[in-house]
């Protein structure tokens, strides 16, 4: 009996004890809670890193930032591209829908009248007030243009200087290849610009979108563009230049291309 007794007592006194140790890890402080739920957190957030795939600098720039990159004032999102809005191979004639954020409320009057008017007088096949009408809003540097719709809406024109880059002239050697290569591109797309500045000669400054292409990106990896250090010294863009140099890609077959910045020296009366 008294071995059995003991041996009750025993596992008394283990119950106790285990007992003892629940109620003790029951009873973590907050502080203890804390640094647990802290270190979980950096777990699983590492975790996530370790396998989500790294994103170029196309899809970090583009699709993965909230906000706008610094620098830029506004953004512009054009109605579809015709091949003969393409001057060269840096710069673009683009419309934007006056329904545009940017451009609601800024279109004058007498130009928001005449588009009304044009829309009537072609309605009833009143083709030479219409034309009338056009000419209004053309010399105001407005045009009305059919959208993705097909309706016809009031766009504003505006020229645009690829931010960055510089292309050959058309009358240079790679200068057709780097037109017709940007033509092949945004023809029939639309564009989103991010507009930084306006140059010297009115030209919107920017980077381009189109349908998820960064258009300088593009252009300098095909070796049809010169990164344009005298206004722009992103990393990036002088990476894309050397890389196409590297593969003797366009412009950099040749043993000495001419830079477009020093040929236009030798012609100053041109706008360029």
């Amino acid at each position: 009996m008294y071995a059995t007794h003991s041996h009750g007592r025993r596992r008394e006194r283990g119950v106790h004890a285990h007992g003892g140790v629940a109620r003790k890890r029951a009873s973590l402080s907050p502080l203890q809670v804390l640094c647990c739920s802290i270190g979980a957190i950096v777990l699983i957030a590492n975790a996530r890193r370790a396998l989500s795939p790294k994103e170029s600098y196309l899809g970090s720039f583009w699709s993965t930032t909230t906000s706008k990159p610094r620098g830029v004032k506004y953004e512009l999102h054009t109605l579809p591209v015709e091949a003969k809005a393409v001057a060269d191979g840096d710069t673009i004639t683009v419309y934007v829908d006056m329904a545009n954020p940017h451009g609601s409320g800024n279109v004058p009057r007498e130009v928001q009248e005449a588009a009304a008017e044009r829309i009537k007088a072609r309605t009833t096949k009143n083709y030479q007030k219409a034309d009338a009408l056009q000419k209004i809003i053309v010399d105001a540097g407005y045009r009305q243009v059919p959208n993705l719709s097909g309706e016809q809406v009031l766009a504003k024109k505006y020229r645009i200087r690829l931010r960055g880059i510089d292309a050959p002239e058309n009358s240079m050697s790679y200068g057709k290849e780097a037109k017709e290569e940007l033509v092949k591109l945004v023809q029939g797309r639309t564009l989103k610009i991010s507009v930084y500045d306006t140059d010297r000669y009115g030209r919107l400054v920017g980077d381009i979108e189109c349908n998820g292409v960064f258009v300088q990106e593009h252009m300098l990896k095909k070796g049809l563009t010169w990164h344009y250090t005298a206004y722009d010294r992103r990393p990036e863009l002088a990476k894309w230049e050397s890389q196409a140099r590297a593969s003797g890609l366009g412009l950099w077959a040749l043993p000495n291309p001419e830079k477009p910045w020093e040929w236009r020296k030798e012609k100053p009366m041109r706008k360029w």
